[in-house]
């Protein structure tokens, strides 16, 4: 109990840190600019006369997987994970009486929390913004299809921001994880149809959620492999990182 006691005070004080941030009110994006584009050419383009659920629901996911969400979280995680390093912090934080593997956790609980907010609210913003438009019906088969998806996007998504994690402590920045997250949208474009793309991480949100253009073969056993290693790995060289001296 005492340990789960220490976690949420963690979990609320970096909440109560982020409302005070600029960074906070950037969050909306992540789900408003996509399904606000998705939504603006079906209203406004002759081409789509009516809401076709599955090719609507799928464009945000798609959006949010090759750019958006790897760009922004990757942005999130640096700015959560590199703050106390930045403002100087990160020595009088470490007097407190709580160990640094929970300081870690509690920051991973944080990302965990606001990556699945903003893919839920992703979720309902798609069902809601294609439900004023003209329509076909909505079936049961077509949300629970697409909430499997985004469910499984949070978990695939959580699983690389450790390793994001461990870049901004060890450079103790958030420019290079700023600099990773540019890279990876830009190989996703590149690899996303070659036999590479589960070998890649930030490739497999894409090609494991609901995706045109894609390749017929699917390694499910080698790009859940991959995204395993990617989080274990980032767990702990971050763990390693932290327990440095810091100066």
């Amino acid at each position: 109990m005492p340990k789960l006691f220490e976690l949420y005070n963690i979990v609320s004080t970096e909440f109560q840190k982020l409302k005070n941030c600029k960074i906070l009110w950037a969050i909306p994006t992540i789900f408003v600019i996509p399904n606000f584009l998705v939504f603006l050419i079906y209203a406004i383009n002759p081409k789509y006369p009516i809401v076709v659920w599955n090719d609507y629901l799928l464009t945000p996911v798609m959006l949010i997987n090759l750019l958006v969400g790897i760009g922004f979280f990757a942005l999130l995680t640096g700015f959560i994970f590199s703050r106390e390093y930045q403002e100087h912090m990160i020595n009088n934080l470490f007097t407190y009486p709580i160990s640094r593997s929970n300081f870690f956790v509690g920051k991973l609980i944080v990302m965990f929390l606001i990556i699945s907010v903003t893919l839920s609210s992703s979720f309902v913003l798609s069902l809601l913004s294609g439900a004023i438009l003209k329509h076909e019906p909505l079936t049961t088969v077509v949300v629970i299809k697409y909430l499997k998806a985004y469910i499984l996007m949070v978990i695939m998504h959580f699983a690389l921001v450790p390793i994001v994690a461990q870049l901004s402590i060890s450079k103790r920045n958030i420019i290079p994880p700023i600099i990773l997250g540019i890279c990876a949208m830009v190989l996703n474009l590149i690899i996303l149809n070659t036999p590479f793309n589960t070998i890649f991480p930030w490739t497999i949100p894409v090609i494991f959620s609901p995706h045109e253009g894609g390749r017929s073969f699917i390694n499910y056993p080698l790009g859940t492999f991959t995204l395993l290693v990617t989080f274990v790995i980032g767990i702990a060289m971050s763990l390693k990182s932290l327990k440095r001296d810091v100066h």
